[in-house]
């Protein structure tokens, strides 16, 4: 049975078609950056709710993340996983020590280095929010074939490797 459209949804619709109907030649529908760069956002902000619900910010729950998928990892491998500055890292590590959400530890290759890494309160934070970050995913994924997925996967990956290879 088909559902009832929303007021907010027939909103949308208006706003997309009137911006269509404007005198601009609408060359962001077609570039790339700026696509990904909506569909990222709007994939985040639906997160965020669940986050701020559990008292936690987009870049703890980043962090986290990271460290769920990685394991330890020095301050440094935190940044370039995240793609975070430095200084923000290092506060949102911080903060998640003082919360028993993750624990710093020399590391045993390096001496000067300290590895950070996810608590046990850590990981059942993590097994808290991944459900919402999952059906978020599958809300963003729905009607897609997993082929076609698996294959917008390894092309973003090739324009990672594409950005880092021109610098």
């Amino acid at each position: 049975m088909a559902r009832a459209i929303t007021k907010k949804e027939v909103a949308v619709a208006t706003e997309r078609s009137d911006r269509r109907t404007r005198t601009g030649d609408q060359w962001l529908d077609s570039f790339f950056p700026y696509r990904l760069y909506r569909a990222s956002v709007k994939l985040q902000l639906r997160l965020h709710t669940r986050l701020r619900a559990m008292r936690m910010s987009p870049s703890q729950w980043r962090v986290i993340s990271v460290l769920k998928a990685y394991g330890a990892l020095s301050i440094g491998e935190i940044v370039e996983a995240t793609l975070m500055e430095q200084p923000t890292i290092s506060r949102v590590v911080s903060r998640l020590e003082k919360n028993d959400l993750v624990a710093r530890r020399p590391s045993t290759r390096d001496s000067r280095m300290t590895l950070i890494s996810l608590t046990a309160a850590g990981s059942e934070v993590f097994k808290q929010i991944v459900p919402a970050a999952m059906r978020h995913q599958d809300l963003a994924l729905e009607g897609i074939a997993r082929k076609d997925v698996a294959q917008l996967i390894a092309t973003l990956e090739k324009i990672e490797q594409n950005i880092e290879g021109g610098d």
